[in-house]
């Protein structure tokens, strides 16, 4: 298929029963308030969930992201990139989530991976994945420059707070909010095929025969998975190929460069080897997800 895919029937139908949640744009606006939860993940153990029926895995999805969809969308026009893919991303992230995944939100730290998208804090604070406002910004700079003082004989310094303390707090609290967590996991996809454009050549790209332009430059979000721009005979299956390559690059930013990455699951079926392993594992489950969610087209915008 070489246009713009044609919106599936019934797509967005299985979301209908659920309230859609306001997205960044009315928070923007004013018309609406994002609150972060204590804590914003479950645990989940990724070798249970694919116990999972299809049928079960389905409403799972739908119990998570269904309400979201309006941000999906919007996050999807932001950064041209597919809905569908975003929602394949923060899914899997979901489906693997460890109890000190959960405890590390609980105990308010700031250093790790937090949110429903599971980014790292850095990840978000050097892309600039997480908007940040002036006063933030500046509140940081400030905290950056204190300088401890004597207070009395025997009492010694006051300690010194960790650097960018008070912008790495900010962020950790934007990404457990559901919207700036798509939204975050949008901007890295973008980033991440952009990257991709630009190594083609690499293994990992050649792989799945990835042959489509940067974000930036691309007409539209389906041309990650039509004839020509990946391997693959249908778009479900060019599909199920973008989910391996773009999520494996998720959790392991630098296969997008290696010159030995392992091989792809989904194309040769190994996954013994032990170089980004992780990565190239989550990208196979990303995969399964996404055939899941492709083939019941949910989280597809209709015209």
């Amino acid at each position: 298929m070489d246009e713009k895919r044609a919106p599936v029937a019934g797509s967005g139908g299985n979301c209908a029963s659920y309230r859609a949640q306001p997205t960044l744009s009315q928070e923007a606006s004013g018309k609406a308030i994002l609150k972060a939860p204590r804590v914003s993940v479950e645990p989940m153990d990724v070798k249970e969930f694919f116990k999972l029926s299809r049928n079960a895995r389905l409403k799972w999805y739908c119990s998570k992201l269904c309400a979201y969809q309006d941000q999906l969308f919007e996050s999807s026009r932001r950064n041209n990139v597919p809905a569908q893919l975003i929602a394949a991303c923060v899914l899997n992230e979901l489906a693997d989530i460890k109890f000190q995944d959960v405890w590390q939100e609980r105990l308010g730290a700031f250093k790790g991976s937090f949110g429903p998208a599971q980014m790292q804090v850095k990840t978000a604070v050097d892309f600039g994945h997480v908007d940040v406002p002036r006063q933030v910004l500046e509140s940081n700079a400030e905290a950056n420059e204190f300088k401890p003082e004597f207070t009395m004989p025997g009492a010694g310094y006051l300690s010194l707070p960790p650097s960018n303390a008070v912008l790495h707090s900010y962020v950790v609290e934007r990404l457990k909010i559901m919207q700036v967590g798509i939204e975050a996991a949008a901007r890295e996809i973008a980033r991440l095929l952009s990257e991709m454009a630009k190594h083609k050549a690499n293994s990992w790209q050649k792989q799945h025969a990835f042959n489509a332009p940067a974000p930036a430059v691309a007409p539209h979000p389906e041309i990650y998975f039509q004839k020509n721009s990946i391997r693959g005979l249908t778009d479900q299956e060019r599909f199920e190929q973008l989910c391996e390559l773009v999520i494996a690059a998720y959790n392991s930013p630098l296969i997008v460069i290696a010159m030995n990455p392992g091989k792809s699951v989904l194309c040769s079926g190994d996954s013994a080897a032990s170089v980004y392993f992780d990565g190239r594992n989550h990208g196979f489950n990303g995969a399964t997800i996404g055939a899941d969610i492709f083939h019941e087209g949910l989280f597809v915008q209709r015209a």
